[in-house]
């Protein structure tokens, strides 16, 4: 059931970032080809690429950590190796507490944000939907490292990848 639970929650996350990306490369294209074929810009083109940038690149977060993908030092690995099991799974809790207390922040942030009807400098729009993307991205990496801890199996292995 843990493992139907990841497999779709990343899927989902997958597709939402390829297409915020694709919304990214399609905006800088046509601000570039009317600008430089048209002589003309598209307002707010470039900050929209922004946002969607923003919102990829906070659902990278879960994917690394869907794919155990994280940049970590590994040069203290050869001390730990007899409880490498132990310290991962610890590992994984802890951050599981991390990203569930930065969820909090973030949805306390997102509140604040929607109560004083935070804009977009140049489009005017309030801000608040595009950063749902923020709590939710931790309660996401919450939910996987805590999937992680119950089973660890779940986990991919990144023993051979080279660092």
């Amino acid at each position: 059931m843990l493992r139907l639970i990841l497999r779709t929650i990343t899927a989902a996350e997958g597709i939402a970032a390829a297409a915020a990306y694709t919304v990214v490369a399609a905006l800088l294209i046509l601000e570039v080809v009317g600008r430089e074929f048209f002589a003309i810009t598209f307002l707010g083109s470039e900050q929209l690429a922004v946002y969607g940038a923003i919102i990829s690149g906070f659902l990278g977060l879960t994917l690394a950590t869907s794919e155990n993908a994280h940049l970590r030092p590994a040069f203290f690995d050869f001390v730990t190796r007899s409880h490498e099991a132990r310290i991962c799974r610890g590992g994984d809790l802890l951050s599981s507490l991390f990203f569930f207390g930065a969820a909090i922040v973030a949805a306390e942030f997102v509140s604040v944000s929607r109560g004083s009807a935070d804009k977009a400098p140049i489009l005017y729009f309030v801000l608040w939907p595009l950063q749902l993307v923020i709590p939710y991205t931790f309660a996401s990496a919450g939910v996987k490292h805590l999937i992680f801890t119950l089973q660890p199996e779940l986990k991919r292995d990144t023993s051979e990848v080279m660092h």
